[in-house]
């Protein structure tokens, strides 16, 4: 009975050391990675669990510069998770791959080396594709990886057939998700049947994301006689964004530039559509699009990444390639059916079932304190 009482306190202390991409407390993101670590840390210590961090650089000038700065950090993180060696249980490591994955590779060997347990976080859409790109001697480290690590987390449920054809043991589904969903509010959400259609783009606005395309398909609901607003929230480089409001000078579109969460869900409420017809290669789960999920807008988005088993049946997935037109398309069609005010429930529902932090962190609480080491 002692022995089990000792046990079970010493499965509730395990605590981790959380490399990777890590967003300050207090300053913006520099993207996905980032931001979902910096979320992900926050929420467990809120759950009362010991987090140490181990951020990766940020690097600025030319690429042996940044290189460099890689090198130096890496050496450094391994130093400190030798020092910190008693005060941590589970090394939490978001991968980079890419020529990132040796040095990595190494930090995984340092904590077995030390007596510790090792959760490697696979996150973003192209792991498979740097999979098939890169020589056979990546190829190899990748699969002994997938193979050796205690526990392996993918942010995607497309990749599991990837990672079980190369793992015997369980794997943990550990998508984004929302810390305090609007979904989660009482009662209906009103939103306007009447018009205008209000879409909102969120997110980094660079050219892969689709915020021209978007813009396209306003310009052809409007010229379908369509009366459709569009706000863009987000952030970009300033000369990008300037061609972009010239273009926009005389379209009904907002600005609104980068907000803080509380007034992007406020935004967000008086919306119908999420509009995300991204291209990016390294597109994975969307931050965004579980935001813009959990308000109730209904997504309109490219089946790149993870799109489609985060959207299912909650909304439309396009085709990548999928035109402005086409996009106007899928939006008129849903707007005068009605069809739309069904999937805004649909989406909100979703996210409460699948992507809030209470259902997620569970799962990833319960495989830090169970998982046992799996090396031969």
């Amino acid at each position: 009975m002692d022995a089990a009482i000792r046990s079970d306190a010493q499965t509730r202390s395990t605590r981790i050391a959380y490399c990777g991409p890590i967003a300050q407390p207090g300053e913006p993101a520099r993207g996905g990675y980032e931001s979902a670590n910096r979320r992900l840390i926050d929420d467990l210590r809120r759950r009362g669990r010991d987090v140490i961090e181990l951020p990766y650089p940020v690097t600025r000038g030319t690429q042996a510069t940044k290189g460099l700065a890689y090198l130096r950090r890496f050496a450094g993180i391994a130093l400190e998770i030798i020092r910190q060696r008693n005060n941590f249980d589970v090394l939490h490591l978001t991968p980079l791959y890419r020529g990132f994955l040796y040095p990595e590779a190494m930090l995984c060997l340092i904590a077995w080396a030390l007596g510790k347990r090792v959760l490697f976080d696979i996150r973003a859409g192209y792991f498979i594709e740097l999979y098939g790109r890169y020589g056979s001697v990546y190829r190899a480290l990748t699969d002994a990886l997938l193979r050796h690590v205690d526990t392996l987390a993918v942010e995607g449920k497309e990749y599991f057939a990837f990672m079980e054809a190369r793992r015997e043991r369980p794997i943990v589904y550990l998508p984004n998700y929302v810390s305090v969903p609007g979904a989660e509010a009482s009662g209906e959400r009103i939103v306007s049947t009447r018009g205008p259609i209000r879409l909102v783009f969120l997110g980094r606005i660079v050219p892969e994301k689709g915020i021209e395309k978007v813009i396209g398909a306003l310009e052809a609901l409007l010229g379908a006689g369509l009366d459709t607003t569009l706000e863009v929230i987000g952030s970009g480089e300033a000369d990008y964004l300037a061609r972009l409001q010239d273009r926009t000078n005389d379209l009904p579109v907002i600005w609104a530039g980068p907000l803080s969460p509380e007034e992007t869900r406020l935004r967000a409420a008086q919306a119908q559509f999420f509009v995300f017809p991204s291209s990016h290669l390294g597109e994975g789960h969307s931050n965004a699009l579980t935001e813009a999920m959990a308000e109730g807008l209904v997504p309109v988005c490219s089946e790149q990444g993870f799109n489609r088993s985060v959207v299912a049946d909650a909304g439309r997935v396009l085709p990548v390639d999928a035109s402005a037109a086409e996009y106007a398309e899928a939006i008129a069609e849903l707007w005068q059916t009605g069809a739309w005010v069904a999937l805004s429930a649909a989406a909100r529902a979703r996210i409460v079932t699948h992507f809030t932090g209470d259902v997620v962190l569970s799962d990833l609480i319960a495989s830090y304190d169970t998982a046992p080491v799996t090396r031969s």
